[in-house]
């Protein structure tokens, strides 16, 4: 669980400095940050963290969600298309949660 943390932590030290934010919004884009993790996990079923394209698409969610929290418009294209390349690039035995085929 830590991994997470500091997975998830990374992501919110790199947002803060690319949206150009107040110290003041660190909980709300560290709460977004976990919130598009556990979205982009369930969408995909095996996070590899080491994946650039996971990293984006939780940023791409983050940016999207600080921006419009109620994402009245939905998902953008662009996410919705991160998705899908990390659902098509899924190890063999991703169905059952687990990587080695168990």
């Amino acid at each position: 669980m830590a991994d997470d943390g500091s997975f998830q932590s990374g992501i919110a030290d790199d947002l803060m400095t690319e949206l150009n934010l107040d110290e003041a919004e660190k909980t709300t884009i560290t709460n977004l940050v976990a919130g598009a993790t556990g979205v982009v996990t369930s969408s995909v079923g095996v996070l590899d963290k080491t994946d650039p394209i996971a990293k984006l698409a939780i940023k791409t969610m983050v940016t999207q969600q600080y921006y419009d929290r109620a994402l009245e418009n939905g998902l953008s294209q662009g996410v919705l298309m991160m998705l899908l390349h990390l659902q098509a690039n899924q190890p063999t035995n991703s169905d059952s949660g687990d990587t080695d085929g168990n």
